[in-house]
């Protein structure tokens, strides 16, 4: 298949080798959406259909999916197409264009600029999915994508095994703050090597919870526009923005950096979130991924070719792996996020929540008796990171382990090349539970390091 806007953009260079060749067929999405404007008798879509009356003892002669009124009876005030009808690979109209106002509602000053350069949102099975899809569209097996050496371990497991892509990493943190310098070294490090360089940044950051500052936020975004304006290579940036309405420092970068990055004819942001923390519906399963381009592609006789083109080929790649997502989860986030201001009062309730749990344990891991845990900055998102000094001597795994047997406290270990620590995620403790939890962590650490033979016996 044939791609020429994104040929004579430009845009087809920031591809992978999957990413060019891959495209969605027409087959029978395609002909069923051909066939629902013009036929008159439909024999494309394979989901049962008939009329209301067929399944709905008081139903008339409406057309509608086949359904069981049981399974309809769960969900009260949606329409049975709002439900059972498959939909289309990239995600229903009402759903992507309510995605979009959600998005352009957080932009700020950007808004306008974003509204003209922004695509529709990709809708993809979760955030891991759209990570994965990303990378897989962007990166060839064997490259590389650049990620802070403070990172999710899913990130490894994603880029490394699944998609046989290599990583190289940036010290996150430089004098407490984001490691500017680091960053736009790996980009060089990369452009030196190829010709196109991809990041994935993540803010507020998991397993840590850090946000950059203002300046540094900005200072990033700056640097990273004077380096695509002197250089003829091509970046990708890939945010990561699962936990960006949860930033509860007010002296930390509030929202995504997405906003501030300026898309050039070498430089592509693309914006990675979705349901799952937004609107705080884990199971949900919807992500998106929604990328900006520059005027340059979008202008003139190409504008509507690369929209319509870089639907197809992420369709084409949700067509191979899911065939098409859930209707019934954006039905109902798309009837949420018409009434924004209802949902995010009901949502602030759960982020003040959050707040004070951060507040308190803020406070209690300062009291924390003991000099053997660094507390990495954290400004938002679900977590915070201890690192267990050098001169402890100890594995987190270690530490982990006998923290859960003795103090009955479950946490997360990290272990690597740069990391060795403990991911706590307060999001899920009760406040008045963090005081005991940073206690026993204390004891935990002390007695490890001690070598008490209890403590050792037990890990």
């Amino acid at each position: 298949m044939n791609f020429p806007a994104l040929d004579r953009t430009g845009a087809m260079a920031f591809f992978s080798e999957f990413g060019r060749m891959i495209y969605n067929p027409q087959g029978i999405l395609y002909w069923t959406r051909k066939a629902r404007s013009k036929a008159q008798i439909n024999a494309t879509i394979g989901s049962a259909r008939g009329t209301e009356g067929t399944v709905f003892p008081e139903g008339g002669k409406r057309q509608i999916t086949l359904c069981t009124p049981l399974i309809h009876s769960f969900f009260r005030g949606l329409d049975t197409e709002e439900i059972f009808p498959y939909t289309p690979e990239t995600g229903t109209p009402a759903f992507r264009s309510a995605w979009r106002r959600w998005i352009l509602a957080r932009a700020g000053d950007e808004a306008e600029r974003l509204k003209r350069q922004m695509l529709n949102p990709i809708l993809t099975p979760g955030i891991t999915a759209a990570i994965s899809i990303s990378a897989r569209m962007f990166v060839d097996p064997g490259r590389p994508i650049i990620v802070a050496d403070r990172r999710w371990e899913n990130y490894d497991h994603v880029f490394e095994r699944s998609l046989g892509l290599s990583v190289i990493d940036f010290p996150l943190l430089h004098d407490g703050d984001l490691n500017v310098a680091g960053l736009i070294d790996a980009v060089r490090r990369v452009w030196h090597e190829q010709d196109n360089a991809v990041v994935l940044l993540n803010f507020p950051n998991n397993p840590t919870g850090f946000c950059p500052s203002e300046d540094a936020g900005r200072r990033l975004m700056e640097e990273l526009d004077r380096l695509a304006a002197s250089w003829a290579k091509r970046l990708v940036l890939l945010f990561d923005d699962a936990y960006e309405s949860y930033v509860y420092d007010p002296a930390a970068m509030q929202s995504s950096l997405f906003y501030l990055c300026r898309p050039r004819p070498n430089l592509l942001p693309v914006k990675l979130d979705g349901v799952t923390k937004e609107l705080l519906w884990y199971g949900a399963r919807a992500g998106t991924i929604t990328l900006a381009c520059p005027d340059e592609w979008l202008s003139g006789d190409d504008g509507a070719g690369v929209t319509e083109e870089i639907d197809n080929k992420f369709g084409g790649v949700i067509r191979g792996l899911v065939s098409s997502n859930a209707t019934v989860t954006q039905s109902v986030a798309a009837k949420a996020m018409a009434q924004m201001d209802r949902l995010l009062d009901q949502r602030s309730r759960a982020f003040e929540v959050l707040k004070k749990r951060y507040d308190t344990l803020k406070h209690e891991l300062d009291a924390m008796d003991t000099d053997l845990l660094t507390v990495e900055p954290f400004h938002g998102g679900f977590f915070c990171f201890l690192t267990l000094r050098p001169e402890s001597e100890l594995r987190a795994t270690e530490v982990a382990n006998h923290l859960l047997d003795k103090y009955g406290v479950g946490t997360v270990p990290f272990e690597g090349e740069s990391m060795n620590g403990l991911r706590i995620a307060y999001c899920s403790v009760e406040n008045e539970d963090l005081p005991k939890l940073c206690r026993s962590l204390a004891q935990a650490v002390n007695e490890l390091a001690r070598g008490d033979e209890e403590a050792h016996g037990q890990a």
